[in-house]
This record gives structure tokens, C-alpha cells and sequence, in this order.
């Protein structure tokens, strides 16, 4: 059987178990991603549920996506970390016009995927979907993910990415209608508010606290922290200045080693040019958008394309 012919008795089986009610998903099957610095374990559908979970999420993304707040950024169309970076230096220039000490609160979810209520996260859903069928295909969707905890949801499907973003619209909302935090951006579970008050921030460092646990079960990691902006703001991969923007120290000491292995394993005669060129590319295209010469020029001394001669 072609893979076309594949992929639609695929759909047609699963039409017929959507009709009949009877719908779940399949067990994820879990490997570890490794990056340079940093390793996790991505959770990935299977073929036939991602099929599926690529047609709810154009069904119900865009209705989702009206709710939320103008700078939410993470898993939205047309969004994403630049624009996020861009707006973050709006702020700050924003602020710094006013005064001339300005301060920066950054949190980050601690173990956000892990942590999401299925009950809360239904209860969301809810508020904007009313449909019985549709919120039964949630439902199965959230609950066929840890259904004995009722905790978490998988990291690598896109609805997950979807849902996460949900989740936290609840604290855009608290935070820019009940605390009235003028410069406040999000990215997925990482946001910042910009203020000139230190103490202010502080204040509002409690309540979000205080949201958290109350409303979504949810705690902030150790990271979070009130500083002032003169260092820069790091953030999605970027150190943010009110004058520049430059690459994050983490992703240039990554691409060093990735380099450096490229080299290795091209030396060997294990990858082809054609393996080097995507990454290559992904690495200057994160640097376009940052001050980055330097930096770019010593990462690039590690790619060394030679083979190895007998």
C-alpha cells in the first residue's frame, strides 16, 4: 500500500471512531532529544494520531488565537521569538524614556508541560467551545496523556504547544486587566513585565505567585527574578539592550560544539555537505537578527570541512 492509500484509510478509520464517540489516541512513544546543552524527553504522537492532532489544531487555533492578548507569542501564526524580541526592545526603550532606572521582572514556569491540569485545561476549553462533540475529541485528546495523574500534557505534539499557550492566557489576562502591567509580553511558559518601580515588581512578582497556585496549580521556577536592565534582558535566545540585540552565550557556546562535531564526523566521511548546510543556515539566520559579527566569525572558525585523507 503507497503511502497516499495509507493516509486515507487512516482517516477513514479514524472519521468512523470519531462518529461512533470512540476516538483515543495511541501511547506517545518517548525518546530524548540532545542538543549541546541541553536534553529532554520529547513525547511524539504516532503517525496516525498526528494526522489527527494537525486537523484539530487548524479547527480550533484560530478561534483560540482571537482570545488572546496582542503580545503573547509562542505557537501563534504569523508570531513567534523575533517579533517577541523586537517588542521586548520596544518596552525597554519605552521605559527608559521616562526614566532612567528601569527593571525587568522574568519568570518561567517550573516543569510547565508537566504541571498543566487536565480538569482546568477542559474547564478553559469550555469557556470558548461549547460543541459536546468537539469537547469530547478534547477530552480524549488531553486525557489519553497521563490519565492517571490527570497532569501534564506531551511534549511534541502540536496541540500541546496550543494548549500551553491556552492555559497561560488566563495570567495575560490577570496580569494586564487586574494587575495593569503596561509593558507585559509572553512566550509560551517565559514572560516578562517591564517597569520602572522595583517595588511595584515585586508586588506583582507576588500575585503571579499567588494566580499560579490558585487558579492553574502552577509554581514559578527559581530563574524568575527582578533585575535591572543595563546587563540586558535575556530572553528566547537573545541578550535584548535598548540599542542592540546580541545572540544568547548558551547558543554560541552550542554552536561552537556543534560545529566542532560536524567537522569531526565530516572529516570521517559519516555526513556529506548536504547534512551541514541546514545547520549551518538555522545558525546565520539566528545571527541576522542579532549584533553578531565577532561572535559569527569565531563560531565559524570551528565548521572545518576536510576529509580525512588515508
Amino acid at each position: 500500500m503507497n503511502a497516499s492509500k495509507r493516509i486515507e484509510l487512516i482517516i477513514h478509520e479514524m472519521l468512523a471512531e470519531i462518529n461512533a464517540g470512540t476516538w483515543r489516541p495511541q501511547k506517545t512513544y518517548d525518546f530524548e532529544s540532545r542538543k549541546e546543552t541541553k536534553r529532554r524527553i520529547i513525547n511524539a504522537p504516532t503517525f496516525r494520531d498526528r494526522i489527527f492532532h494537525h486537523a484539530f489544531h487548524r479547527v480550533v487555533a484560530p478561534l483560540i488565537w482571537k482570545k488572546f492578548i496582542f503580545d503573547s507569542y509562542g505557537n501563534i501564526s504569523e508570531k513567534g521569538q523575533h517579533r517577541a524580541v523586537k517588542r521586548l526592545q520596544h518596552f525597554l526603550r519605552s521605559a527608559t524614556a521616562t526614566r532612567l532606572r528601569v527593571y525587568v521582572l522574568y519568570c518561567d514556569v517550573a516543569q510547565y508541560y508537566d504541571s498543566i491540569d487536565h480538569g482546568i485545561l477542559m474547564d478553559i476549553f469550555g469557556q470558548t467551545f461549547r460543541g459536546k462533540r468537539l469537547r469530547r475529541m478534547a477530552e480524549a485528546l488531553i486525557d489519553g496523556y497521563n490519565d492517571d495523574t490527570g497532569i501534564g500534557i506531551p511534549k511534541g505534539a502540536v496541540t500541546s504547544g496550543l494548549f500551553a499557550n491556552m492555559y497561560l492566557n488566563e495570567l495575560d489576562h490577570f496580569v494586564k486587566e487586574g494587575l495593569r502591567a503596561k509593558f507585559y509580553l509572553r512566550f509560551v511558559d517565559d514572560f516578562i513585565i517591564v517597569d520602572t518601580d522595583k517595588a511595584r515588581l515585586q508586588e506583582k512578582k507576588k500575585e503571579i505567585e499567588w494566580f499560579l497556585d490558585a487558579k492553574l496549580h502552577l509554581k514559578l521556577n527559581h530563574k524568575s527574578q527582578i533585575k535591572p536592565i543595563s546587563h540586558g534582558v535575556d530572553f528566547v535566545g537573545y541578550r535584548v539592550f535598548t540599542t542592540h540585540i546580541l545572540p544568547r552565550k548558551r547558543t554560541i557556546k552550542a554552536a561552537k560544539i556543534r560545529f566542532k562535531t560536524l567537522s569531526w564526523l565530516f572529516a570521517k566521511g559519516e555526513i556529506n555537505l548536504d547534512d551541514v548546510t541546514p545547520r549551518l543556515m538555522a545558525f546565520l539566520g539566528y545571527c541576522k537578527h542579532c549584533k553578531c559579527r565577532r561572535s559569527l566569525a569565531s563560531t565559524l572558525k570551528y565548521l572545518r570541512l576536510q576529509r580525512r585523507t588515508k
